[in-house]
């Protein structure tokens, strides 16, 4: 990722439930192999519900301080090259494993290949907790920025992008006892 003129993940934002955010800027190339275990940051989100990612996606280029490499937004349109590709997975079953036909969130076809599109927002469905495909609970979410479709892969080092792991926590929404007259739920 730490290649100048590639583009990586600057920034991930995600408004969750119960006051929570998923909030992550990164400035610098730091991560190995292209891989950043960011699961200490965590969201809470509701079953059955949409929500918005947000994404910034960034140009390294070499700081002027040294040997040094930033990711600088301001100059992505001008300097970075490729198409850029984006696929995020949460391990619902949490197995270990992201299974790409019910646990990949954004569908393949998604990407910018727009040099000015450096923010995007995204929409997450989570989905109805079923107990067997779907549980409640802490899951890892991982979002994979690559150069191409073929290499959007949850765990493949292609040289080129960007991996980065989150948590989110999976609630069932709560129904407030206003909801209820007599024992029966009012609509």
């Amino acid at each position: 990722v730490c290649s100048v003129g590639h583009s990586a993940i600057s920034l991930v934002s995600l408004s969750g439930e119960k006051n929570t955010q998923l909030r992550d800027e990164t400035k610098t190339c730091s991560s190995t192999n292209n891989y950043n275990d960011r699961s200490n940051l965590a969201v809470t989100l509701f079953q059955n519900t949409a929500y918005t990612l947000h994404i910034t996606l960034s140009c390294v280029q070499q700081s002027s301080y040294g040997n040094t490499y930033i990711q600088d937004p301001y100059v992505f349109e001008t300097n970075c090259r490729d198409a850029r590709y984006v696929g995020i997975w949460i391990d619902f079953n949490n197995d270990g494993t992201f299974d790409d036909n019910t646990e990949q969130i954004v569908p393949n076809s998604w990407y910018r290949d727009d040099p000015h599109m450096i923010q995007s927002d995204i929409s997450l469905t989570i989905p109805q907790i079923d107990g067997r495909y779907y549980v409640g609970g802490q899951h890892r979410m991982r979002i994979v920025l690559v150069q191409d479709a073929r290499n959007r892969k949850t765990c493949q080092n292609s040289g080129y992008g960007e991996v980065r792991d989150y948590t989110v926590n999976i609630i069932q929404k709560e129904i407030s006892s206003d909801a209820y007259v007599g024992g029966n739920m009012l609509f």
